[in-house]
């Protein structure tokens, strides 16, 4: 097993989960929601960093409450409008069965549907069409079939699944799909989109980060240095440098009032591992994963951004079992994890889909700087 970063499958390098995504990608419209179902028994956690978050059940899944855990994560663009499209993934899980049962209600369940959205309203000729409840309904469907489908076949621990659906091939995890369709960067200078990658772990533990990268934040300066780049160093990738990027409109960077451009924004991921976390543990994955889009994005964080981090661990590898030992894997893991969301923040930029100049969206990664581009694409 090769140890190290992976781009791959990125997050279905981890066993079990399903995914699934509905949108648009037109010129009227880009947008939409992805949804993510962890297997049964996962624990789940989320952190919460930006000024300006849209979310939805985020408290349910804190450390100290019922701890049930989550029958899926919605990702979804549309700001709080797109929220909506929750309501239409509960519906599909609570058809298939999945939720938390009611007590005294026989064949009653009540999905737990945490969810954050980002602000991509506007972005088509069409103006403000967020997703829709059909839409959520139609990821959430797809997440679980994805799932059944691995399960019937029995994908086995730390292997990548290769397999297709009976509605099709495995979901993309990467690209201007779902929730990352209309994602932007750097004051909406660069386009941007879903990005995922994970890292093999000694042992058999495998860390992996899914992003919709929509920050205020640029990936480097525009002379093309990215502020990534001693990360990518560090794991001996030696890219090519980036041309100049586009230099952030100055209106928008010298605004700020809330109705500039650069409030619309927000960077939004799930971390995952098939390690064995409980709640506090698998919401400090979360909590340390965040500075991964410190490192990636700058600036970061900020009152613009509503950046959510959801951690999900399935639980197929146990820590060691003395204290100082468990400790020193979860420091590991966690570390990990904000490895492999900066890793996913540069590839959704590089997976962006260019549009037709007609359509009057910004240039993409691939646009201004093909050689970083291929060479991206091309790690395994």
């Amino acid at each position: 097993m090769t140890l190290g970063p992976m781009r791959g499958r990125g997050l279905l390098e981890i066993p079990g989960i399903g995914l699934g995504h509905a949108g648009q990608l037109s010129r009227e419209r880009l947008t939409g929601t992805t949804v993510i179902v962890p297997p049964a028994g996962a624990t789940v956690g989320v952190d919460v960093r930006g000024g300006g978050p849209a979310t939805h059940e985020t408290d349910v899944i804190a450390p100290g409450t019922h701890s049930y855990g989550a029958d899926a994560i919605v990702l979804t663009g549309g700001s709080a409008l797109g929220l909506r499209s929750v309501s239409g993934a509960v519906t599909a899980l609570a058809e298939a069965g999945r939720g938390f049962p009611a007590a005294g209600l026989p064949d009653t369940v009540i999905p737990i549907v945490p969810a954050a959205g980002i602000f991509d309203l506007g972005r088509g000729d069409a103006g403000v069409l967020p997703p829709t409840v059909e839409e959520g309904a139609e990821a959430a469907r797809d997440a679980l079939a994805v799932q059944s489908s691995a399960e019937e076949l029995g994908s086995p621990a730390g292997s990548a699944p290769t397999h297709s659906t009976s509605q099709g091939p495995l979901p993309a995890v990467r690209g201007s799909i779902g929730a990352g369709t209309g994602a932007r960067s750097g004051f909406q200078s660069l386009r941007s989109s879903m990005g995922s990658f994970a890292i093999r772990l000694p042992g058999g533990l495998t860390v992996a980060a899914l992003v919709i990268a929509n920050s205020l934040g640029t990936l480097g300066t525009s002379a093309g240095s990215l502020w990534a780049r001693t990360l990518l160093h560090s794991y001996g990738l030696d890219l090519p440098e980036l041309d100049h990027l586009p230099a952030p409109p100055e209106t928008a960077a010298a605004d700020a009032t809330p109705t500039a451009t650069s409030a619309k924004n927000t960077t939004i991921a799930v971390v995952a591992t098939n390690a064995a976390l409980d709640t506090a543990q698998v919401t400090r994955m979360a909590s340390g994963a965040h500075a991964g889009i410190a490192r990636a994005v700058h600036p970061s964080h900020t009152l613009y951004d509503g950046d959510t981090v959801f951690g999900l661990a399935t639980g197929t590898r146990a820590l060691p079992t003395g204290f100082s030992e468990a400790t020193r894997e979860l420091v590991t893991i966690t570390a990990a994890a904000a490895d492999a969301l900066s890793l996913a923040i540069l590839d959704a930029h590089v997976s962006a889909a260019p549009t037709e100049g007609t359509w009057g969206q910004p240039p993409t990664l691939s646009d201004i700087a093909p050689e970083f581009v291929e060479a991206f694409t091309a790690l395994p």
